[in-house]
């Protein structure tokens, strides 16, 4: 999806950066991030196009963030003023990649969204991460027991890929190994959900079932099963087009490298 036409009117009317891109500098400033500033324009672009589409893309986004574009203290600063806290676990500046994001161990590192899986709801929630460089090992995301209960994941295998919002207690490969990409599902009703991986839509019919208390983390299952992987943005909220925000995120990163 093209951002010039989404954010040209926004810009015009504020003279500048939009009041929702000013703000994420002001906290990445507070954070003490200096990275971000030469990347300032794709960052506000993104933003500007997350809040003219509204909805479930900006007002009712439960937690979000950038990983490229910032510096080791802007990837803790949600997207929009008022999301939860993001709690850094053992990240360094060195696995920080401006432009493609920042990479796990599968040892220690993973990140707390501040996000309880039971609060989101049963029939109406998204989740995604952009994968820049992928790995075979465990859970890219996750908000619940991955095998045995109702979960919240995503989660490679290394010879097949698992996206899942709410389903029974096994998870359904998709049949493919995971690529560059957005990878995410999304739920808004009780009967089937989507998911997206490989720039392909896998849409699976499925009961939902009822959110349990977990912690929604990234690059781990609650601090366990850690992946090694490379990310670029995840996000967590209502139901959305994952095709939408994976054209939105594409973009950013593609204005990113050119800078």
């Amino acid at each position: 999806m093209k951002l010039s036409s989404i954010i040209a009117v926004r810009h015009r009317a504020t003279g500048g950066f939009s009041v929702e891109a000013r703000n994420y500098f002001n906290r990445l400033d507070t954070a003490g991030d200096t990275t971000y500033t030469i990347y300032k324009q794709p960052l506000a672009n993104y933003i500007d196009s997350l809040v003219s589409l509204g909805g479930s893309y900006w007002d009712t986004m439960e937690s979000a963030a950038s990983f490229v574009g910032v510096g080791i203290q802007g990837v803790t600063v949600p997207l929009r003023d008022g999301m939860p806290s993001i709690t850094n676990n053992n990240f360094v500046a060195g696995d920080l990649n401006q432009l493609t994001g920042l990479k796990g161990d599968a040892s220690t590192k993973y990140l707390s969204t501040g996000i309880n899986a039971i609060s989101l709801s049963q029939n109406d929630t998204s989740i995604s991460t952009y994968v820049t460089a992928p790995t075979a090992s465990f859970s890219y995301m996750a908000g619940a027991e991955y095998t045995y209960s109702p979960q919240l994941s995503l989660v490679s295998t290394g010879t097949a890929t698992r996206a899942d919002v709410f389903t029974g207690s096994t998870l359904t490969d998709f049949g493919t190994t995971l690529g560059v990409g957005l990878l995410g599902a999304s739920r808004s009703n009780s009967a089937d959900q989507d998911r997206r991986s490989n720039q392909t839509n896998y849409p699976q019919t499925i009961a939902s079932v009822t959110p349990q208390s977990a912690a929604l983390t990234i690059f781990s299952y609650s601090g366990s099963y850690l992946t090694a992987a490379r990310l670029a943005t995840y996000h967590v909220g209502t139901a959305l087009n994952l095709a939408t925000l994976e054209g939105l995120q594409d973009t950013l990163i593609l204005e990113i490298a050119a800078i």
